[in-house]
């Protein structure tokens, strides 16, 4: 039995190729030269522990780095080198968010280690903790086609995206933030910290322990919220970072306005948090809800589907500035008197104004326009020249006069002309404690309850450079408005030289969706996002022209540039960049290696 048969040599079998089992691990170096990975062989005292999401030690060029398994395989272990050490006992992500991370790396050209580090805490985490016990109840109704969307997505049917159109104090967070079970999670994303800790607050006394509130900061704490996060059961409520973390049992993500500048990454890779999460849904099959009273552009070309509830905002009271006298300043007579009649009443009042001025600035003595370059339309200082184009300016262009003073900081100036009117102790900057306090859209975040709010100068805002100026201005004024109360009395004070326009009538009817389709409709006629790609790419410490001709490769006709900004250099590409995204990543890197300092913004808010 199994020897040669008579007359024939004996014929040895092929030896089966030995295989061990191995992982492929991508080092965490930041660039694409290393995203691909490397194979390691696994110890045998480790391999019941290692899995894709798991953070090991590895060799790497002489050196042991920090690296995340992202596949699993039996491999010949010829050159394997084998893994080091498993750190952590928790594996940061699985094979579908993975996929979600992979393509966000390829959406904003970035190296996809870059991504893996945003998926894990910032410290090395342990063990997941046990599951909150607690007893579900019903979700309430909110409204008849948020409830039924809720439902859907607690009993995991497949639902279009949504866009809940409400101001975030308006919304029933209680029920919308009910765990379908007590095993399956809600992940909501907020912009700011001062948000995200007034939901929590909102939440607690509804949902005890489950709501887990991923503080700010890279220490124990959020990585100690990041355990809790994968233990099912929980309510997580965080700022953009969370979007990139694994969340067990997650049935529902709610984005809070997702169109804030908050929502999108600064640094390379810029990527947004409404399209990694769109990305995630799809691929995990979670709900996904976002809220706010303005929706994006890129949300509503999307076609996700829109619930309103309601107004939005509350009262807006329209004053013309066409009706005042040269020379006003900054308020007219009826905004001052409304706001002294706030102070009277003991009612707090905000005072926006959207800018702040540097010390270079002028302002018209006579009628307090801002100085304004014939030529290139450039604000311009105390200076005679220019600074951006060089000419020489004479006299105001609004009213003839010639006699300009310095701005300083314009909250400043404001606080200035009002304790003029309404009484130093009842006037100040955010901060000061007063009735009446002024600032911009950074001290935006958390005011609520106002009894007056008043828009300096909406108009600038409107009329800004940036293509997105028109959405950012209702976006802007819609959570200025949504700041002040809704009881009696309650209102905003728009201050315009322009009553009649899209953006006036929109704050008025209650309704953004109609604006806001019309500002996408524009945009696709002027070729715009989202109805075309962008790719806006800043350049440092290299001949600019070596940037350019990478990018001239990766986007033959689709590039415009250089411009000269200061110290760098900005290049802009429009088209279909699918493939570009592809080409741009190897010559990026080999100008990165050669010293650059590069910024690469995908999807761009500022031209």
């Amino acid at each position: 039995m199994g020897g040669a048969g008579p007359g024939r040599r004996h014929q040895e079998l092929p030896r089966a190729i030995e295989k061990t089992p191995a992982a492929r691990v991508v080092p965490a170096v930041p660039t694409f030269s290393v995203e691909g990975g490397f194979w390691y062989r696994i110890p045998p005292h480790l391999q019941p522990d290692i899995g894709v999401g798991s953070i090991v030690r590895v060799p790497l060029g002489g050196r042991r780095v920090r690296g995340y398994v992202v596949e699993m395989a039996d491999r010949s272990p010829d050159r394997l080198k084998e893994i080091g050490a498993l750190s952590g006992d928790a594996r940061v992500f699985d094979e579908k968010l993975l996929q979600s991370l992979a393509w966000a790396a390829g959406h904003y050209v970035g190296p996809l280690p870059v991504l893996l580090d945003k998926a894990a805490p910032p410290t090395l985490p342990g063990s997941p903790p046990e599951p909150v016990e607690v007893e579900t109840s019903t979700r309430g109704k909110a409204s008849t086609e948020l409830s039924r969307f809720l439902e859907d997505v607690g009993a995991g049917r497949r639902r279009p995206v949504v866009a809940y159109v409400t101001h975030w104090s308006d919304a029933d967070w209680v029920t919308i933030a009910q765990p379908a079970s007590a095993t399956t999670s809600t992940l909501i994303v907020v912009p700011t910290v001062r948000e995200s800790q007034a939901l929590a607050a909102a939440l607690g006394p509804g949902h005890g322990d489950r709501v887990v509130l991923v503080p700010e900061g890279a220490g124990s704490d959020v990585t100690r919220a990041w355990e809790k996060a994968n233990s099912g059961g929980r309510i997580v409520i965080g700022t953009p970072r969370v979007s990139y973390w694994s969340i067990k049992g997650l049935k529902l993500a709610v984005v809070f306005e997702e169109g804030r500048r908050a929502m999108k990454d600064r640094q390379t890779p810029t990527v947004h948090v409404r399209d990694l999460m769109r990305t995630r849904a799809r691929i995990e099959g979670f709900g996904l809800l976002f809220v706010g009273p303005t929706p994006s552009v890129e949300l509503i070309a999307a076609g996700a589907e829109m619930i309103r509830s309601g107004r939005p905002w509350g009262l807006i009271e329209v004053v013309d500035r066409r009706e005042d006298p040269p020379g006003s300043g900054f308020f007219s007579e009826r905004t001052v008197a409304a706001l002294a009649a706030s102070v009277k009443a003991g009612e707090r009042s905000f005072v926006f104004t959207h800018r702040r001025a540097t010390d270079a600035s002028a302002r018209c003595r006579s009628c307090r326009a801002l100085r304004l370059c014939r030529s290139c339309d450039s604000p311009v200082g105390v200076a005679t020249k220019c600074p951006r184009c060089g000419k020489v300016t004479g006299e105001c262009r609004h009213c003839g006069g010639g006699s300009f003073e310095p701005m300083g900081s314009i909250p400043a100036r404001i606080v200035q002309q009002l304790r003029a009117r309404l009484g130093a102790d009842n006037v100040g900057e955010v901060g000061d404690g007063r009735q009446v306090t002024v600032g911009t859209e950074r001290d935006l975040a958390g005011l609520e309850d106002l009894g007056l709010a008043v828009a300096v100068d909406p108009d600038a805002l409107l009329h800004g450079q940036n293509y997105r100026a028109s959405e950012e201005a209702l976006r802007v004024l819609a959570r200025l408005v949504g700041s002040v109360g809704r009881r009696r009395g309650h209102r905003t004070i728009i201050q315009t030289s322009d009553p009649e326009s899209d953006l006036v009538a929109a704050l008025r009817r209650g309704d953004p969706v109609p604006y806001l389709e019309g500002v996408l409709a524009r945009r696709a006629r002027d070729g715009f996002p989202p109805a075309t790609e962008m790719i806006a790419v800043e350049a440092r410490n290299v001949d600019p022209s070596a940037v350019h001709g990478v990018l001239e490769s990766a986007a033959p006709g689709m590039l415009l540039g250089p411009a000269t900004l200061d110290d760098r250099h900005r290049w802009l590409l429009q088209g279909d960049l699918r493939q570009a995204r592809r080409e741009l990543r190897n010559g990026l890197q080999k100008l990165r290696d050669a010293g650059a300092t590069l910024r690469v913004d995908v999807d761009p808010i500022d031209l």
